[in-house]
């Protein structure tokens, strides 16, 4: 038995006596492989939705605060409360996801996503927008966990799976760098439109969904609900990633953010010491003890650390720096869509043939080679001879790191704990991306207050503020290095091949 078959049997034997059986779905006859594609570009769709809304509104925030009047303050949260609910709710979206049918929870995901689009695309005030994106944030959650458990459960074999969710690492990349391509290109035109063309997608997404996931009833007596677990564990992730946002926002010193900080702190601590004493509970601590959701949680938190930080401030450099246009910005990006479209084929591959260290250390390297690029960034860099290679870079490091991570994460993952699985991943990307982006905030904003004090320039101070940004990022460059040499050792490449 492998080191891994005996971590996995280990981990049942920690969790069985705590939790009963969960109900289970009636196991049907698999997919044939048409129908396994059609059920892959539903959920790659719908998770590609998710995504582009995270960095979507990027681009737009000057156009935001002229027509809706919004503050500073609220330009942020105009952001924020989509990652706040999207990753405080993902643990409850994945525990949901386990006990009612995937089809019915994605459904109910992509209607809540696509009724908050459009209570932000016709919003005629702040207030409005951030209920929209609130709404969008909780569908989110929903959508996310379900999503990614229906590849999980649809690829039941481990070399196909590996390849489908190398196709799911690349539109979650993608999707990223398409946010800021559409939202340039339509805030040209009008905000409201990067909202209402949710509508038609989401539509076609629901009929999709019926029409090719299987509905899968669950079978069993339903487990007791762990209502303890639930309030403690939610309410810790909420005041967790408040409290990330808010001192992005106002700073580490914060009362509020310190307060938010400390809450989840208790919260989180009682959420496990429930948990461990729990006849059913939401998050079996079996689960982080298998070292394949362990690993893959980190590589996905750090991974979106680097992710998300650098969509925001790419876009801020070419506005502030370079006087790039929300068109021009957009744009931009193209190398990196085309970059991770062209590479994305050959990961599964990699993968495949020298296991997930390989690429993800590969990725890795490049997207510190991008930093080293943007350390030189200045207010006379030509697009050719910087923006280029600091695009492409990011799209072929990020494409080689975000599809590799969720194939380690999930290699161990059943159908009964597909859905909760998923959300743990789903929810440290999240929480990664918000705690990295408010450190390099924080270090932007302060370094640009002390060079305005100074009296230098508006472009130039902008500019020297994101070099220091970019500079902190590589504390994550670090982590990711690690955790492929190290954490990855051990997946080799069998893992992505069938196991006897």
């Amino acid at each position: 038995m492998s080191i891994d078959a005996r971590e996995t049997a280990r981990d049942t034997r920690l969790a069985s006596p705590e939790a009963p059986v969960r109900p289970s779905p009636v196991t049907p006859k698999a997919p044939a492989a048409g129908k396994r594609g059609l059920i892959l570009a539903v959920v790659a769709v719908a998770q590609l939705v998710c995504v582009l809304d995270s960095t979507i509104a990027n681009v737009m925030l000057p156009q935001l605060r002229a027509d809706l009047g919004l503050s500073t303050s609220g330009l942020q949260w105009v952001m924020n409360i989509y990652i706040l609910l999207f990753g405080g709710l993902m643990l409850l979206g994945g525990r949901l996801t386990d006990v009612f049918p995937r089809r019915t929870m994605l459904v109910t995901g992509i209607g809540l996503f696509t009724l908050g689009s459009l209570a932000a695309a016709t919003a005629d005030s702040g207030g409005m927008l951030l209920a929209g994106r609130g709404i969008q944030g909780i569908g989110a959650a929903v959508l996310s966990p379900a999503a990614l458990s229906i590849l999980v459960t649809t690829y039941p074999e481990p070399g196909e799976r590996a390849k489908a969710l190398g196709i799911w690492g690349t539109v979650m990349g993608v999707g990223a760098s398409l946010g800021t391509l559409l939202g340039g290109a339509i805030t040209d035109i009008n905000w409201r439109w990067a909202f209402l063309i949710n509508l038609p997608i989401g539509l076609l997404l629901i009929a999709a969904a019926y029409l090719y996931v299987p509905k899968i009833a669950r079978s069993g007596s339903r487990p007791p609900a762990d209502v303890l677990g639930g309030i403690t564990g939610t309410l810790g992730l909420l005041a967790l990633v408040f409290g990330i946002v808010t001192a992005g926002e106002d700073g580490w010193t914060d009362p509020i953010a310190t307060a938010a900080l400390a809450g989840a702190a208790v919260l989180l601590t009682v959420f496990v010491r429930v948990e461990s004493k729990a006849k059913a509970p939401l998050l079996p601590l079996g689960l982080l003890r298998r070292r394949s959701v362990a690993t893959g949680t980190i590589a996905q938190l750090i991974t979106a650390g680097l992710m998300l930080p650098s969509f925001f401030m790419l876009p801020q450099y070419m506005q502030l720096g370079l006087g790039y246009s929300p068109m021009e910005v957009g744009l931009a990006y193209i190398p990196t869509c085309l970059a991770m479209l062209v590479v994305s084929g050959a990961v599964p591959v990699l993968i495949t043939k020298f296991g997930p260290r390989v690429p993800y250390v590969i990725g890795t390297v490049l997207l510190a080679v991008m930093l080293v690029l943007m350390l030189g960034a200045e207010t006379t860099s030509s697009y050719w001879a910087l923006l280029l290679p600091v695009t492409a870079l990011l799209g072929v490091g990020l494409v080689l790191c975000v599809m590799t991570a969720p194939v380690v994460g999930t290699a161990d993952a059943s159908d009964a704990d597909a859905g909760t699985t998923s959300a743990v991943l789903n929810a440290s990307s999240e929480i990664g991306g918000a705690l990295a982006l408010a450190i390099t905030a924080t270090v932007v904003g302060s370094r640009l207050t002390e060079l305005t004090a100074q009296g230098v320039g508006t472009a130039q101070a902008f500019t020297e503020a994101l070099q220091r940004g970019f500079l902190v990022m590589f504390l994550w460059v670090a982590a990711n290095v690690v955790i492929g040499l190290f954490g990855f050792a051990g997946r080799p490449a069998a893992d992505a091949t069938p196991k006897s």
